[in-house]
């Protein structure tokens, strides 16, 4: 933010899901602030399926990546889902979406799925 130019694009990956809502939006709002026109913000987040609430998510979580983590000990597992299950709050598409329009970003749109259809990475445009 102390920056005296814009920067031309920003990257977060895997943390934003940490915030509630509120927060993600005004953080959201500041990188926004932060990028000139033209900047683009690049998003890749776990996100909820549509309909999908935090306790299905949290399901699919542990149905979806536990299987493909073999090289995680039963302790480093116990870890990871620690984490998820009390720091996790990841938004549907649509929410990414709007959270972004609401942020300043003229256009908001979906551009990646992972195979596991877990993480999804959003293009936002200034």
């Amino acid at each position: 933010m102390r920056r005296p130019e814009h920067a031309d694009a920003a990257w977060c990956s895997l943390s934003i899901h940490h915030l509630s809502t509120q927060d993600k939006l005004s953080l959201m709002k500041a990188i926004r602030g932060a990028i000139g026109t033209g900047g683009i913000f690049l998003l890749y987040e776990p996100t909820r399926r549509a309909g999908e609430d935090r306790s299905a998510w949290l399901d699919r979580f542990v149905r979806t990546n536990k299987p493909l983590w073999r090289v995680l000990t039963p302790p480093e597992w116990d870890q990871i889902w620690h984490h998820v299950a009390t720091c996790d709050f990841p938004e549907t598409a649509a929410v990414w979406c709007e959270l972004g329009r609401e942020a300043g970003f003229r256009e908001a749109r979906q551009v990646f799925v992972d195979p596991t259809d877990f993480f999804q990475l959003f293009r936002f445009e200034a």
